[in-house]
Protein backbone atom coordinates (compact mmCIF):
# COMPACT_ATOMS: atom_id res chain seq x y z
CA UNK A 1 0.00 0.00 0.00
CA UNK A 2 1.54 3.33 -1.03
CA UNK A 3 1.63 5.98 1.64
CA UNK A 4 -0.31 8.37 -0.57
CA UNK A 5 -2.97 5.67 -1.15
CA UNK A 6 -3.36 4.40 2.39
CA UNK A 7 -6.51 4.81 4.41
CA UNK A 8 -6.99 8.42 5.49
CA UNK A 9 -7.49 7.64 9.16
CA UNK A 10 -3.81 6.64 9.39
CA UNK A 11 -2.59 10.16 8.71
CA UNK A 12 -4.15 12.19 11.57
CA UNK A 13 -2.55 9.82 14.08
CA UNK A 14 0.77 10.13 12.29
CA UNK A 15 0.70 13.93 12.27
CA UNK A 16 -0.38 14.04 15.91
CA UNK A 17 2.45 11.69 16.85
CA UNK A 18 4.94 13.89 14.98
CA UNK A 19 3.78 16.98 16.88
CA UNK A 20 3.95 15.21 20.25
CA UNK A 21 7.40 13.85 19.38
CA UNK A 22 8.58 17.40 18.78
CA UNK A 23 7.19 18.62 22.10
CA UNK A 24 8.87 15.79 23.99
CA UNK A 25 12.11 16.43 22.12
CA UNK A 26 12.11 20.10 23.10
CA UNK A 27 11.52 19.31 26.76
CA UNK A 28 14.30 16.72 26.66
CA UNK A 29 16.84 19.45 25.86
CA UNK A 30 16.13 21.07 29.21
CA UNK A 31 16.28 17.76 31.09
CA UNK A 32 19.70 17.01 29.56
CA UNK A 33 20.94 20.47 30.50
CA UNK A 34 19.80 19.98 34.11
CA UNK A 35 21.60 16.63 34.22
CA UNK A 36 24.74 18.22 32.84
CA UNK A 37 24.61 20.88 35.55
CA UNK A 38 25.86 18.21 37.95
CA UNK A 39 29.64 18.65 38.45
CA UNK A 40 30.04 14.86 38.43
CA UNK A 41 28.43 14.24 35.05
CA UNK A 42 29.67 14.94 31.55
CA UNK A 43 28.02 14.25 28.17
CA UNK A 44 29.15 10.61 28.03
CA UNK A 45 28.08 9.92 31.62
CA UNK A 46 24.65 11.50 31.06
CA UNK A 47 24.02 9.45 27.95
CA UNK A 48 25.23 6.29 29.69
CA UNK A 49 22.82 6.74 32.58
CA UNK A 50 19.91 7.66 30.30
CA UNK A 51 20.50 4.61 28.09
CA UNK A 52 20.77 2.24 31.05
CA UNK A 53 17.44 3.56 32.33
CA UNK A 54 15.84 3.39 28.87
CA UNK A 55 17.09 -0.17 28.35
CA UNK A 56 15.58 -1.17 31.69
CA UNK A 57 12.26 0.29 30.57
CA UNK A 58 12.09 -0.99 27.00
CA UNK A 59 13.28 -4.60 27.47
CA UNK A 60 10.23 -5.68 29.54
CA UNK A 61 7.92 -3.89 27.09
CA UNK A 62 9.54 -5.65 24.13
CA UNK A 63 9.48 -9.08 25.80
CA UNK A 64 5.78 -8.76 26.58
CA UNK A 65 4.70 -7.38 23.20
CA UNK A 66 6.79 -9.82 21.13
CA UNK A 67 6.85 -12.88 23.39
CA UNK A 68 5.60 -15.20 20.62
CA UNK A 69 8.47 -14.32 18.25
CA UNK A 70 11.20 -12.30 19.94
CA UNK A 71 13.69 -12.10 17.08
CA UNK A 72 12.15 -12.76 13.64
CA UNK A 73 14.58 -13.88 10.97
CA UNK A 74 13.44 -11.33 8.41
CA UNK A 75 14.43 -8.27 10.45
CA UNK A 76 17.32 -6.09 9.11
CA UNK A 77 19.60 -6.66 12.10
CA UNK A 78 22.70 -5.23 10.45
CA UNK A 79 20.90 -2.00 9.70
CA UNK A 80 19.54 -1.96 13.24
CA UNK A 81 23.11 -2.24 14.54
CA UNK A 82 24.39 0.56 12.30
CA UNK A 83 21.38 2.68 13.22
CA UNK A 84 22.11 2.15 16.91
CA UNK A 85 25.78 3.14 16.51
CA UNK A 86 24.71 6.31 14.71
CA UNK A 87 22.22 6.94 17.53
CA UNK A 88 25.03 6.66 20.08
CA UNK A 89 26.91 9.34 18.17
CA UNK A 90 23.79 11.51 17.97
CA UNK A 91 23.15 11.47 21.70
CA UNK A 92 26.78 12.01 22.61
CA UNK A 93 27.40 14.96 20.29
CA UNK A 94 24.01 16.42 21.11
CA UNK A 95 24.78 16.30 24.82
CA UNK A 96 28.12 18.00 24.12
CA UNK A 97 26.27 20.73 22.24
CA UNK A 98 23.68 21.16 24.98
CA UNK A 99 26.41 21.32 27.61
CA UNK A 100 28.33 24.03 25.75
CA UNK A 101 25.59 26.04 24.06
CA UNK A 102 22.50 25.51 26.21
CA UNK A 103 19.10 23.97 25.57
CA UNK A 104 17.55 26.64 23.35
CA UNK A 105 20.56 27.11 21.08
CA UNK A 106 21.03 23.36 20.77
CA UNK A 107 17.38 22.82 19.86
CA UNK A 108 17.54 25.48 17.14
CA UNK A 109 20.98 24.82 15.65
CA UNK A 110 20.28 21.09 15.45
CA UNK A 111 17.44 21.87 13.03
CA UNK A 112 20.11 22.11 10.36
CA UNK A 113 19.55 18.37 10.04
CA UNK A 114 16.58 19.25 7.82
CA UNK A 115 19.08 20.45 5.21
CA UNK A 116 21.02 17.20 5.46
CA UNK A 117 17.79 15.21 5.11
CA UNK A 118 17.01 17.29 2.04
CA UNK A 119 20.42 16.62 0.46
CA UNK A 120 20.41 12.90 1.28
CA UNK A 121 16.92 12.55 -0.13
CA UNK A 122 18.27 13.95 -3.39
CA UNK A 123 21.43 11.85 -3.45
CA UNK A 124 20.04 8.59 -2.04
CA UNK A 125 16.30 8.67 -2.72
CA UNK A 126 16.73 10.55 -6.01
CA UNK A 127 14.09 13.14 -5.26
CA UNK A 128 14.27 16.16 -7.55
CA UNK A 129 15.52 19.38 -5.96
CA UNK A 130 13.76 22.57 -7.00
CA UNK A 131 14.94 26.15 -6.69
CA UNK A 132 12.51 26.62 -3.83
CA UNK A 133 14.22 23.81 -1.96
CA UNK A 134 17.65 25.37 -2.28
CA UNK A 135 16.29 28.75 -1.15
CA UNK A 136 14.74 27.07 1.87
CA UNK A 137 18.04 25.40 2.69
CA UNK A 138 19.86 28.75 2.64
CA UNK A 139 17.21 30.39 4.83
CA UNK A 140 17.43 27.52 7.30
CA UNK A 141 21.21 27.85 7.44
CA UNK A 142 20.85 31.59 8.05
CA UNK A 143 18.46 30.89 10.92
CA UNK A 144 20.85 28.40 12.48
CA UNK A 145 23.71 30.92 12.29
CA UNK A 146 21.49 33.61 13.80
CA UNK A 147 21.12 31.52 16.94
CA UNK A 148 24.85 31.34 17.69
CA UNK A 149 25.48 32.20 21.34
CA UNK A 150 21.81 32.09 22.33
CA UNK A 151 20.53 29.65 24.91
CA UNK A 152 20.64 28.49 28.48
CA UNK A 153 24.30 29.29 29.04
CA UNK A 154 26.37 32.41 28.52
CA UNK A 155 25.55 34.68 25.60
CA UNK A 156 28.79 33.86 23.77
CA UNK A 157 29.69 31.99 20.62
CA UNK A 158 31.06 28.50 21.30
CA UNK A 159 32.34 26.94 18.08
CA UNK A 160 32.91 23.50 19.64
CA UNK A 161 29.29 23.26 20.74
CA UNK A 162 27.93 24.30 17.35
CA UNK A 163 30.20 21.80 15.55
CA UNK A 164 29.04 19.03 17.89
CA UNK A 165 25.42 19.84 17.08
CA UNK A 166 26.15 19.82 13.34
CA UNK A 167 27.78 16.38 13.61
CA UNK A 168 24.73 15.11 15.51
CA UNK A 169 22.51 16.58 12.79
CA UNK A 170 24.38 14.64 10.09
CA UNK A 171 23.81 11.35 11.92
CA UNK A 172 20.14 12.24 12.48
CA UNK A 173 19.72 12.68 8.73
CA UNK A 174 21.51 9.40 7.99
CA UNK A 175 19.28 7.55 10.45
CA UNK A 176 16.17 9.13 8.94
CA UNK A 177 17.11 7.66 5.56
CA UNK A 178 17.81 4.26 7.16
CA UNK A 179 14.35 4.31 8.75
CA UNK A 180 12.68 5.06 5.44
CA UNK A 181 14.59 2.49 3.43
CA UNK A 182 14.92 -0.43 5.84
CA UNK A 183 12.57 -0.19 8.84
CA UNK A 184 9.12 -0.24 7.26
CA UNK A 185 8.41 -3.70 8.67
CA UNK A 186 10.33 -3.33 11.95
CA UNK A 187 8.29 -2.91 15.18
CA UNK A 188 8.94 0.46 16.81
CA UNK A 189 9.94 -1.09 20.12
CA UNK A 190 12.57 -3.23 18.35
CA UNK A 191 14.22 -0.11 16.94
CA UNK A 192 14.24 1.54 20.37
CA UNK A 193 15.51 -1.67 21.96
CA UNK A 194 18.39 -1.96 19.50
CA UNK A 195 19.36 1.66 19.96
CA UNK A 196 19.19 1.63 23.76
CA UNK A 197 20.98 -1.71 24.15
CA UNK A 198 23.84 -0.91 21.76
CA UNK A 199 24.32 2.52 23.30
CA UNK A 200 24.40 1.01 26.79
CA UNK A 201 27.14 -1.41 25.68
CA UNK A 202 29.10 1.34 23.87
CA UNK A 203 29.01 3.80 26.74
CA UNK A 204 29.65 1.06 29.30
CA UNK A 205 33.00 0.79 27.56
CA UNK A 206 33.64 4.47 26.87
CA UNK A 207 32.81 5.86 30.31
CA UNK A 208 35.15 3.56 32.33
CA UNK A 209 37.96 4.34 29.87
CA UNK A 210 37.53 8.07 29.45
CA UNK A 211 34.99 9.18 32.01
CA UNK A 212 34.57 9.40 35.76
CA UNK A 213 32.83 6.30 37.11
CA UNK A 214 33.34 7.43 40.71
CA UNK A 215 31.67 10.73 39.83
CA UNK A 216 28.71 8.87 38.37
CA UNK A 217 28.34 6.80 41.54
CA UNK A 218 28.51 9.98 43.59
CA UNK A 219 25.87 11.68 41.44
CA UNK A 220 23.53 8.71 41.79
CA UNK A 221 23.32 9.35 45.54
CA UNK A 222 21.42 12.55 44.71
CA UNK A 223 17.65 11.86 44.42
CA UNK A 224 17.30 14.80 42.03
CA UNK A 225 19.80 13.25 39.63
CA UNK A 226 17.97 9.92 39.78
CA UNK A 227 14.72 11.69 38.96
CA UNK A 228 16.36 13.54 36.05
CA UNK A 229 17.85 10.31 34.68
CA UNK A 230 14.44 8.65 34.81
CA UNK A 231 12.88 11.70 33.19
CA UNK A 232 15.55 11.75 30.50
CA UNK A 233 14.98 8.07 29.70
CA UNK A 234 11.22 8.59 29.47
CA UNK A 235 11.70 11.63 27.21
CA UNK A 236 14.02 9.70 24.90
CA UNK A 237 11.77 6.65 24.78
CA UNK A 238 8.61 8.70 24.27
CA UNK A 239 10.18 10.82 21.56
CA UNK A 240 11.57 7.82 19.66
CA UNK A 241 8.36 5.81 19.84
CA UNK A 242 6.26 8.73 18.58
CA UNK A 243 8.82 9.58 15.92
CA UNK A 244 8.97 6.05 14.48
CA UNK A 245 5.19 5.80 14.65
CA UNK A 246 4.87 9.02 12.64
CA UNK A 247 7.58 8.09 10.12
CA UNK A 248 5.58 5.01 9.10
CA UNK A 249 2.39 6.98 8.47
CA UNK A 250 3.31 10.33 6.96
CA UNK A 251 6.10 11.55 4.65
CA UNK A 252 9.56 12.09 6.11
CA UNK A 253 9.45 15.78 5.26
CA UNK A 254 6.21 16.24 7.17
CA UNK A 255 7.66 14.55 10.25
CA UNK A 256 10.78 16.71 10.11
CA UNK A 257 8.87 19.98 9.81
CA UNK A 258 6.49 19.07 12.63
CA UNK A 259 9.51 18.26 14.81
CA UNK A 260 10.13 22.02 14.83
CA UNK A 261 7.59 22.33 17.64
CA UNK A 262 10.60 21.28 19.73
CA UNK A 263 11.87 24.85 19.36
CA UNK A 264 9.14 26.69 21.28
CA UNK A 265 9.01 23.82 23.76
CA UNK A 266 12.74 24.22 24.42
CA UNK A 267 12.45 28.01 24.69
CA UNK A 268 9.60 27.76 27.19
CA UNK A 269 11.39 25.06 29.17
CA UNK A 270 14.56 27.15 29.16
CA UNK A 271 12.59 30.14 30.40
CA UNK A 272 10.43 28.54 33.08
CA UNK A 273 12.82 25.87 34.38
CA UNK A 274 16.21 27.53 33.90
CA UNK A 275 15.11 31.13 34.31
CA UNK A 276 16.60 32.30 31.02
CA UNK A 277 15.08 35.20 29.04
CA UNK A 278 13.58 34.69 25.60
CA UNK A 279 15.76 36.98 23.49
CA UNK A 280 14.85 38.75 20.27
CA UNK A 281 17.62 36.98 18.36
CA UNK A 282 16.33 33.59 19.54
CA UNK A 283 12.90 34.43 18.19
CA UNK A 284 14.39 35.66 14.91
CA UNK A 285 16.43 32.48 14.61
CA UNK A 286 13.38 30.29 15.24
CA UNK A 287 11.35 32.14 12.63
CA UNK A 288 14.10 31.81 10.03
CA UNK A 289 14.60 28.12 10.78
CA UNK A 290 10.87 27.45 10.55
CA UNK A 291 10.56 29.43 7.34
CA UNK A 292 13.52 27.71 5.74
CA UNK A 293 12.38 24.24 6.79
CA UNK A 294 8.87 24.98 5.52
CA UNK A 295 10.24 25.94 2.10
CA UNK A 296 12.32 22.75 2.01
CA UNK A 297 9.32 20.61 2.87
CA UNK A 298 7.08 22.36 0.36
CA UNK A 299 9.67 21.81 -2.35
CA UNK A 300 9.86 18.13 -1.51
CA UNK A 301 6.11 17.66 -1.49
CA UNK A 302 5.80 19.50 -4.78
CA UNK A 303 8.29 17.24 -6.56
CA UNK A 304 6.70 15.29 -9.39
CA UNK A 305 8.77 12.17 -9.01
CA UNK A 306 7.57 9.65 -6.45
CA UNK A 307 10.47 8.53 -4.30
CA UNK A 308 11.06 5.55 -2.01
CA UNK A 309 10.17 7.90 0.84
CA UNK A 310 6.63 8.24 -0.45
CA UNK A 311 6.30 4.48 -0.82
CA UNK A 312 6.55 3.77 2.87
CA UNK A 313 3.83 1.43 4.03
CA UNK A 314 2.07 1.05 7.30
CA UNK A 315 1.35 -2.65 6.90
CA UNK A 316 4.33 -3.82 8.92
CA UNK A 317 3.82 -1.46 11.81
CA UNK A 318 2.99 -3.44 14.94
CA UNK A 319 2.36 -0.47 17.20
CA UNK A 320 -1.08 0.52 18.43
Amino acid sequence: MRLDHQRRWFRPFGYAAAVLAGVVMGLSWVVFKLELNSPDLGPAEVNWLNMIALTAIVWPVYLVRNRENLFPRDMPYRWLGLFALFAASIFYFRNVGVDICGATTAAIVSRIETVFVFVLSYLVLRQAVSGLGWIGSLVLLAGALRTIGIGSGQMTFELAGVLALVVAAVFIALNAVIIKLHFNQVPNEMVILASATVQTVVFSTIVPLTGDVEGVLTALHDPQILALVAGGALCIGGNLFLYYYAMKRVPMWAVRILALVALPAAVLGDHFLLGQPVTASAIEGMLLVMLGATLVVLSGRAARDHTPEEAVTAEGDQTP
